[in-house]
């Protein structure tokens, strides 16, 4: 029956290639103690375990070698996403001495990472294809291995070794943030505040808090009857009135509306200036009707050059334009908008409040995002012709040839293009469930193709020490990691909350940061996640090809 299968798939390539996919997605999504292979992971295995079988995907091109592969385009797709993913914050990251802090933590990662790669592929004798696939699953990294197969002599040994070092850089991560707080003395959840008492680290939380809503009953005396505009709920609080609940009446709180007792009023305001609030009109209700005539969102991205740089705090978009922020998404990451939060260039801020209010912040912070759900495939394919073109490109200064490949002139174009965002009449608005399909159809594609190939080679026989790129994997996971720590500690001064995001981001690891937020309960690692991710996506797209270039020369 099997056979019968792989017949059938191997005659119909195609089929075989998306049927490697889809289970190969699938398997990557199943998640134990909040961990999983993802697409990239799950899809390897899947295609490794299929071409061992015996599938083949040779018939797909009719015999002969293509100029250009399914695999290849998903190559192109998945490298220019990358880089154009990481854009947006790349150039943020190193304005800022604190940003340089997050990229430097996450960046010593991948430097050491690269240097002991190359250490042991010399001390136990491994090939550079070997090599460059420890470095990729060492580090979990999907750009690594899709970037060092460009240069790959032996696209089967990256594969094969990605694919062995991939479960322990995945798990074995996840187990040292559980184990390295107390042998480093970077507990994520003690922060700055380690060495603060009780009340002063609750009078902290308060004051830098995010925004919530909450609804109150008018109750006390010295506020029934008098216009908001005497009351001055905003100097007094810090908070604003939205909207009044006045029996079937749901009411937009201006200047000149007065409160009524029994009213149900809908306040916008950190959880200390709520406490202040409740304390001068009456107890917190829970009103239903009010939350759902809350305005819907606008997203909003900073552009501005005078709001960069600048806290919520600073910016007091509450007192100053009665506008509440929802949240903030940087990059992959989506920030909780507490008080002392900065915002950075192409930072998204979603704010709430009346359509002119929001419109004024939105002329203050930079501009509205476009429709959604237009997507500028232009800038997508354009760039892809620009990166493939720049990384043919050729330069022989001195007699050497340097060149900055393929995944170079893509990753750079990418990264240029998203930051630019404008090019003549093409704007780069590319929303992000746009830019995640592309991303993970385009290194599905890949990896699934070479995977089926490698499965393949091991099928005919592949002299492989499989202990030895085991170890090498297990090294390049642990000890980066710890050298990061403790240069991050001593030398850079982190705090430890803001050290372990920046050591995940510089992996790039969602799971990682993910386990460093259970353990700081708090969502302020992805902070230093963000800047030291766009810049880590960079560098670890390339390392692998360090790796194959220093060690082939």
């Amino acid at each position: 029956m099997l056979d019968v299968i792989l017949k059938l798939l191997t005659d119909t390539p195609l089929a075989g290639l998306m049927l490697v996919v889809t289970f190969g997605f699938i398997a990557g999504r199943v998640t134990w103690r909040g961990i999983n292979a993802g697409p990239a992971g799950g899809t390897l295995g899947a295609a490794l375990l299929a071409g061992y079988l015996g599938l083949s995907l040779e018939d797909m091109y009719g015999g002969v070698t293509p100029a250009l592969t399914v695999g290849q385009l998903g190559f192109a797709l998945f490298i220019y996403s990358v880089g154009f993913e990481a854009g947006p914050q790349f150039f943020s990251s190193l304005r800022s001495r604190r940003g340089w802090s997050f990229v430097g933590a996450g960046s010593l990662v991948v430097v050491f990472a690269v240097l002991l790669t190359i250490g042991l592929a010399k001390l136990l004798d491994l090939d550079e294809s070997t090599a460059a696939g420890v470095l990729a699953g060492g580090l979990t990294s999907a750009p690594t291995f899709a970037a060092a197969s460009e240069e790959a002599t032996d696209a089967a040994r990256l594969s094969v070794a990605f694919a062995l070092t991939y479960p322990f850089g995945l798990l074995g991560l996840v187990l040292m943030i559980q184990l390295l707080p107390r042998l480093t003395r970077t507990d994520p959840s003690k922060g700055a505040t380690a060495h603060e008492d009780d009340d002063s680290r609750r009078l902290k939380a308060r004051a830098g808090s995010p925004e919530l809503t909450r609804a109150f009953t008018v109750q006390q005396a010295g506020v029934i009857g008098l216009p908001l505009s005497e009351l001055q709920f905003t100097k007094r609080t810090g908070c604003f009135i939205s909207r009044i609940h006045r029996g079937d009446e749901v009411l937009i709180a201006n200047a000149g509306a007065q409160l009524q007792a029994g009213d149900h009023v809908l306040v916008v305001g950190r959880l200390d200036e709520l406490q202040k609030f409740e304390a001068l009109v009456g107890p917190e209700v829970y009103d239903q009707q009010l939350r759902e005539r809350l305005p819907a969102p606008r997203r909003i991205s900073v552009r501005s050059g005078v709001c960069v740089g600048k806290s919520l705090r600073e910016l007091n978009l509450i007192g100053r334009h009665r506008c509440m922020v929802h949240k903030i998404e940087r990059g992959r990451e989506l920030l909780e908008p507490g008080a002392d939060l900065v915002l950075m260039r192409h930072d998204i801020v979603e704010v709430i409040g009346q359509r002119d209010n929001v419109r004024d912040v939105a002329d203050e912070l930079g501009r509205f995002e476009p429709d959604p759900n237009t997507t500028d495939i232009a800038i997508y394919a354009g760039g892809i012709v620009a990166g493939l073109l720049l990384g043919s490109i050729h330069l022989r200064p001195l007699r050497l040839d340097f060149s900055l490949g393929y995944a170079g002139g893509l990753l750079l174009v990418g990264v240029l293009l998203a930051w630019l965002r404008n090019v003549g009449p093409i704007s780069a608005n590319v929303p992000k469930p746009a830019r995640q399909l592309v991303r993970d159809l385009g290194i599905l594609l890949f990896v699934g193709e070479t995977g089926v190939a490698a499965g393949n080679a091991l099928h005919e026989g592949m002299q492989f020490v499989v202990w030895q790129v085991i170890v090498a994997g297990v090294a390049v996971t642990v000890i980066p990691l710890v050298v990061a720590l403790l240069i991050g500690k001593f030398a850079l001064r982190m705090r430890p909350v803001e050290l372990w995001g920046s050591v995940c981001g510089g992996m790039t690891s969602s799971a990682a940061l993910a386990a460093v937020k259970r353990a700081a309960d708090s969502n302020e690692p992805a902070v230093s996640y963000a800047a030291a991710f766009a810049v880590a996506s960079v560098l670890l797209t390339i390392a692998g090809q360090v790796v194959i270039r220093v060690l082939g020369a």
